[in-house]
């Protein structure tokens, strides 16, 4: 795919299906991420691929941690925090783990970690699979961070799920760019 059809027409897939990525396939992602953006190339970040039996085993996590937030919560709600890591045969928790460095903030080194991930949706468009970034109050909680062994430096920047599209793509909307620029003079 070329690379400015890649940029101009990547949208997010939220129906995912199998097969996941194949271990060819997420080293292109990975290897894409490593090009990003990065100030003395620390490579602050690191990434856990979760899938099969994972899933149901983040499902579990999600609903004690639901229960945990919100004891008052409905079976509804419990039930769709058990299926919410199902929405896709795979998912790549995207942390950012900053390192100490003099000339390198940390603020810098998280930006870096969300450029990462942008490179590995991107690198997942180029090779005809569905992504979606998810963050929201999973990412932050206790339960899901111990999971995940988060230190206390670190944190859960993206749940990217990645999988093989089950639906066609909408086209990427047309956005007015003078929206989102001041020229200064």
């Amino acid at each position: 795919m070329e690379l400015l059809q890649g940029l101009l027409n990547r949208v997010s897939i939220q129906r995912l299906e199998s097969p996941p990525p194949t271990k060819a396939q997420l080293e292109v992602m990975l290897q894409a991420a490593l090009r990003a953006p990065d100030h003395a190339n620390l490579k602050p970040w690191r990434s856990v691929m979760v899938a099969g039996e994972g899933l149901t085993e983040l499902g579990a996590i999600l609903h004690q941690a639901q229960l945990e937030r919100a004891p008052e919560s409905d079976a509804q709600t419990l039930e769709r925090c058990i299926k919410m890591p199902h929405r896709a045969p795979s998912i790549l928790v995207l942390i950012a783990s900053p390192k100490k460095h003099p000339k390198v903030p940390e603020a810098e080194q998280i930006q870096a970690t969300a450029a990462a991930g942008h490179a590995i949706l991107l690198a997942a468009h180029a090779q005809h699979l569905g992504a979606v970034w998810r963050t929201g109050w999973v990412v932050s909680h206790p339960m899901v961070r111990e999971a995940f062994d988060v230190t206390a430096d670190e944190q859960i920047i993206a749940m990217i799920y990645l999988g093989t599209p089950s639906v066609t793509p909408k086209p990427a909307p047309i956005i007015s760019s003078q929206d989102f620029i001041k020229h200064w003079h």
